[in-house]
């Protein structure tokens, strides 16, 4: 077996199980014994195999020997290097049985292991002690080793509701035979139960559970026969903020919260044990006992933090490491300060109330609640609420509240425009400084998530309602040189973005806007749609035309959706524009910028003459409205007037010589020779106003690849 792949992943239906005590596959359909099969047995080449006279040599009679057949039963067969001396033979399939007895064992050694500990006198490793191993083929012990315990039949119940050793028939039987000691052995049987008791017990109580995959996923882990018990929240408790009462209640206690109308918490919690039930309520009498002590703690934290004004604990920043090399997060938050008042002008925002919050947004860390461990996954969230609690305005709490946002792909964005300032102002001064002391992310090393901050910048910028167009690479230069590789890492970022499918909402009916200079806030109202990523032609397209003097997401976002609706609705127009554009780059590399001057055109009698007086025309007729278009970002529909220009592209390559003074020696032709020329450079010159063309593969490549 590869220790590298999963031995088993060719077998339809295979699966792995796995529970607290035990981990297992399950094969169904496995043959008895393999098909018998033929294959060619390969020797040396004829060239030394027969001599001059066609005779078997030295070398022939040799490999025969080795191989124990007849010279005569061997003829020529093709080999990697041409033709050689071999056999054809049939080789017996092996039993299956046979098989699992070396594959199994080399699938459990394969397992990659984090954690592993040794146990008894020898030197065998595993996550936990192996105590039994049943192997069953239907009904039959699959003889074999793991671990150095040998298999059998025998399995084991539940530790302590079940039987402590139970004989299995069959392996058909096996879920059977472990459901009736109490053991789910499958993961998905245990979550289903799970599921069904949380639904049952909280519509029974009112309410109902919000999903939670995640605690989901680890409780059927904890449990093989998963039970859920509900309990009573002391009623005094529930005045705490429900992130605070959740977060004690979910992270410590692994319960989960019953939600009532509005999203209230009430005052029960639903708990997860592994066993049958709790008929005479010990359990559950515990359970309440274990979470009022945790809540009462969270309530002497959130109590004891509210005596004090979230900004009179800014000087206690002084003493909490940002980074040895950076300070603490006093200096990182005055830098945030500057940043926020400059990306407050910017987006129009409110520069007392973003500068605020930016200051004041990291002072939570040095709050009991944060400060003690005890909840430290409501770093920002904590000092949203004391912000809150303490009388400054909700856009103000909100910005706090949402600064650390977006954590990951799907969540949520910071609210409201003062919280994508703060936002950004942590993240941007997260990513400079650490860029700037060599911090940089390698390969799958990244401790300080510097990718999350990137990809969090990236999605603020494309995604947000509140977002507007501004130079990315102009805000980062005020802040002092541009650490080497940021501005590539953030493109990298952007184009991942793209690549999983982000993009704006585009208006249905484009035409019916473009009158209307605001007509941005519509196209981007709704933002974030998850589909298919664009077409990395496209992303390469816009990126190189978009990003050579400024870099700015929202404008690049912008232009990609729309390239890629207009490119849609006409691709074989762009796919030949696309062929003309690159031809048109490929003659103007190395070319100095030259004038213009359309008298100097051959006369329309003359068949270059037509064709270059005729794409002049074409361009003339569509340059003002395209540039209008790209003026108010409109650029599907200057994007649809280049599209017109394409029969006239099309004839000014098939008529015209470009070049037809390569060697400079008639001023005549050259002078001919550098107007057109200047015609290419200003037709490049517009449809680099939105992508580089030359970048795009036309569809039937794309497809071929």
């Amino acid at each position: 077996a590869d220790p590298g792949r999963d031995p088993f992943e060719r077998i339809p239906g295979g699966r792995m199980i796995a529970a607290p005590r035990r981990i297992g596959f399950f094969l169904p359909g496995l043959p008895a014994r393999q098909p018998d099969r033929s294959e060619t047995v390969v020797g040396p080449a004829m060239a030394v195999a027969r001599d001059a006279g066609g005779h078997w040599t030295k070398a022939a009679e040799g490999f025969a020997r080795k191989q124990g057949v007849e010279l005569a039963g061997c003829r020529e067969v093709q080999g990697p290097k041409g033709l050689c001396v071999g056999f054809e033979r049939t080789v017996k399939g092996r039993a299956t049985v046979e098989i699992l007895s070396e594959v199994v064992p080399a699938a459990v050694d394969a397992l990659h292991l984090p954690k592993a500990m040794r146990w008894g006198e020898g030197s065998q490793s595993f996550v936990r002690p192996v105590r039994w191993v049943v192997a069953l083929l239907d009904d039959q012990v699959v003889p074999l080793s793991v671990k150095g315990v040998p298999s059998g039949r025998t399995s084991r119940g539940h530790r302590i509701h079940g039987a402590a050793t139970v004989k299995v028939p069959s392996a058909a039987v096996y879920a059977e035979v472990l459901r009736r000691e109490l053991v789910l052995a499958d993961p998905a049987d245990r979550k289903r139960k799970i599921e069904e008791e949380l639904n049952r017990h909280a519509s029974a109580l009112g309410g109902h559970v919000p999903g939670d995959p995640e605690l989901l996923e680890k409780l059927a882990y904890l449990c093989e026969f998963p039970t859920v018990l509900a309990g009573g929240i002391p009623v005094e408790y529930l005045a705490l903020p429900s992130e605070i009462l959740v977060t004690c209640l979910r992270e410590h206690q692994n319960f989960f919260v019953v939600r009532g109308a509005g999203d209230s918490v009430l005052p029960h919690f639903l708990s997860v044990t592994d066993g049958p039930g709790d008929p005479r309520g010990f359990i559950r009498r515990g359970l309440e006992n274990v979470s009022r002590s945790r809540l009462s703690d969270a309530r002497f934290f959130y109590e004891q933090d509210l005596k004090v004004p979230l900004e009179e604990r800014l000087e206690a920043l002084k003493g909490v490491v940002f980074h040895p090399k950076l300070g603490s997060y006093y200096d990182k938050a005055l830098r945030m300060e500057a940043l926020a008042l400059k990306l407050a002008a910017l987006f129009g925002a409110n520069a007392e109330e973003a500068a605020w919050a930016a200051r004041h947004c990291k002072c939570d860390l040095a709050t009991l609640l944060v400060q003690e461990k005890e909840f430290t996954s409501l770093q920002g969230i904590a000092g949203g609420l004391y912000a809150r609690a303490q009388g400054r305005p909700q856009t103000v709490a909100d910005a706090v509240y949402d600064h650390y946002r977006p954590l990951f792909m799907e969540d949520d964005l910071p609210r409201g425009v003062i919280g994508v300032c703060v936002a950004l102002a942590d993240k941007l001064d997260t990513l400079v400084e650490m860029f700037r002391i060599g911090q940089a992310p390698t390969g799958s090393k990244d401790p300080f998530a510097l990718r999350r901050a990137g990809m969090g910048v990236m999605r603020i910028l494309v995604e947000h309602p509140a977002s507007v167009s501004f130079d990315l690479r102009a805000l980062l230069a005020s802040l002092g040189p541009i650490p080497d590789g940021l501005l590539e890492f953030l493109e990298g970022r952007l184009r991942f973005l793209w690549e999983q499918g982000r993009r704006a909402a585009v208006l249905e009916e484009p035409s019916s806007a473009l009158d209307h200079p605001s007509h941005e806030v519509a196209l981007r109202a709704s933002a974030g749609g998850r589909s298919s990523g664009f077409p990395y032609d496209e992303i390469n397209a816009v990126l190189a035309a978009g990003t050579r003097d400024r870099f700015d997401p929202w404008v690049l976002d912008l232009k990609l959706n729309h390239f890629h609706g207009v490119r849609n609705g006409a691709p074989e127009d762009f796919d030949h524009l696309a062929v003309a554009f690159k031809r048109a780059k490929n003659i103007l590399k190395g070319m100095p910028p030259y004038s213009l001057d359309p008298s100097l055109f051959l006369p329309e009698s003359d068949r270059e003459g037509a064709a270059e007086r005729a794409l002049f025309a074409a361009y003339e007729a569509v340059k003002d409205e395209a540039e209008a278009r790209f003026a108010i970002s409109r650029y599907d529909a200057g994007l649809l007037e280049l599209a017109k220009l394409r029969p006239a592209v099309d004839r000014f390559f098939d008529d015209v010589l470009v070049m037809c003074d390569p060697e400079g020696k008639d001023p005549a032709k050259t002078a001919l020779q550098r107007n057109r020329l200047a015609l290419l450079q200003r037709l490049v010159a517009l449809f680099d106003r939105v992508a580089d063309f030359s970048e795009i593969v036309p569809r039937e490549t794309v497809a071929g690849k």
